[in-house]
């Protein structure tokens, strides 16, 4: 007979014993019904003995969860129980993921038959901010014991910091000087620069903490692909504004043309160059526009020509007019000798011939509006000294019939008679010319607004001496 079936021979014996209807000689079937439930409900509530070799296995399976469980920081608060195969999990976690790890562990044993997992979650607060806290205790410990580390690293950001501003100051070589201030800047910038990430990246060395390096320069290469779309235009004014400093295509104060735009130059910031007009005006063209745009520069070369334009009588000798214009502009003040002034013939009209006459001015020396409208002036009064007759615009009316025109009153007053102009001694040109001087009226008031302005000028420095073409 096995243990089964004499635990349950010893029960119904029990029963048997203690049943009223037996003692009593009464009919069994009378025994009242919950009575017998009760006792059906008894029976099959005693579980089943365990064999020794599975006692043994089970302690097995629990020992090893339990020592698995103890040493994961969010399992530890977890109980094994093992009966028979069944593994019972009991305790609290913080999450739902670690209980459901826990389930798998167990499952994953071998000779588990089931599991019952009774995990519950902890929901406290207290409870969930314990891991940080606990992160943060451990880093804080880290950090305490990196300091002398940490010190050394601060040392040699501090030393490549000032190391770098002396090399930027100092530009390199003498044999790397170059004219431009701002490129003088830039590549001292550049030496700067240099210097400090080399010093950077050699404290992160020594913290351990290269991998930040790449992590920085991801963010900072998506970040700018981001920023380039979204400011294409300010990217492309900045990017123009720091190729124009370098290439130095003007000068302060050079008197320029761009994009129609008419005026001296004030200053280039990185975005825009400001202009200020003859007049006295402000005009900012963004550093994109001055970049891409053809440029006319005034003063990159000095000597500047000047033209105008006279008609002369078609009967007049047009030699003698050719050479007394050009005797005036060489007795001028303001016109230079070299190139020398000329005259050409340049058209032939109905009522007069067009000669155009060129002289050159200095434009450190003179000013060339003041000289053209002088030059114009005294060639005038020359050729009219000398005969040579500057003719209006001559209409031929042709009438039919008697030649009387409809409406015409027959008392007109006779044209008055034009008097000769006075006589012109050529000899005498530097007395009877009018002020030639250069006019820096504009340029003083470009130097007080800069004095004034705390603007950015990249063209900053000393305006380098000019060489005088030949």
């Amino acid at each position: 007979m096995t243990t089964t079936s004499r635990g349950r021979a010893v029960s119904f014996a029990l029963w048997v014993l203690a049943s009223p209807s037996v003692v009593m000689g009464q009919d069994p079937t009378l025994v009242d019904s919950a009575v017998a439930d009760s006792t059906v409900e008894t029976l099959q509530e005693v579980p089943e003995a365990i064999s020794d070799a599975r006692s043994v296995a089970d302690e097995t399976i629990r020992g090893t969860l339990q020592a698995i469980f103890d040493r994961v920081p969010s399992l530890d608060g977890v109980d094994v129980v093992v009966e028979a195969g069944v593994v019972r999990l009991q305790g609290v976690v913080l999450e739902d993921a670690t209980r459901e790890r826990a389930a798998e562990l167990a499952e994953g044993q071998d000779g588990v038959l089931w599991v019952e997992n009774q995990i519950a979650l902890d929901a406290s607060l207290s409870r969930q901010l314990q891991p940080t806290w606990d992160r943060l205790q451990t880093r804080g410990y880290d950090l305490v014991a990196r300091l002398p580390l940490l010190v050394v690293a601060l040392l040699i950001v501090v030393l490549s910091l000032w190391v770098g501003k002396l090399l930027g100051r100092w530009g390199g070589p003498s044999w790397f000087e170059v004219r431009n201030p701002f490129l003088r800047h830039l590549i001292g910038r550049a030496i700067q620069t240099a210097v400090v990430l080399a010093g950077l990246l050699v404290a992160l060395d020594l913290m351990e903490a290269t991998a930040l390096v790449g992590a920085v320069a991801g963010t900072a290469g998506l970040a700018g692909l981001a920023i380039g779309f979204a400011f294409k235009d300010i990217v492309e004014n900045y990017l123009a504004g720091l190729l124009l400093a370098v290439q130095q295509p003007f000068e302060k104060n050079d008197h320029v043309v761009v994009d129609g735009h008419e005026g001296k130059i004030v200053r280039m910031t990185p975005r825009e160059t400001i202009l200020m007009t003859l007049d006295g005006n402000h005009v900012r063209v963004p550093n994109g526009v001055v970049f891409r745009s053809p440029m006319l520069n005034y003063s990159r070369n000095p000597k500047r020509r000047f033209t105008f334009d006279a008609g002369v009588g078609p009967v007049d000798d047009l030699s003698l007019a050719r050479r007394a214009g050009v005797e005036i502009l060489t007795q001028m003040d303001g016109v230079l000798d070299d190139p020398a002034p000329e005259a050409l013939v340049v058209n032939l009209g109905d009522s007069w011939v067009t000669v155009r006459f060129m002289g050159w001015v200095d434009q450190r020396e003179a000013e060339f509006g003041r000289v053209r409208s002088e030059a114009i002036r005294l060639v005038k009064r020359r050729l009219e000294s000398a005969g040579i007759s500057l003719p209006s615009p001559e209409y031929i009316v042709r009438l039919s019939g008697d030649g009387a025109v409809a409406g015409a009153p027959s008392d007109l007053p006779a044209p008055a008679e034009v008097q000769p102009p006075a006589p012109f001694d050529a000899t005498d040109v530097r007395q009877e010319q009018e002020d030639v001087s250069k006019d820096d009226a504009v340029d003083r008031q470009i130097e007080a607004e800069r004095r004034e302005s705390g603007e950015e000028d990249l063209l900053a420095g000393e305006k380098p001496a000019q060489a005088t073409p030949n």
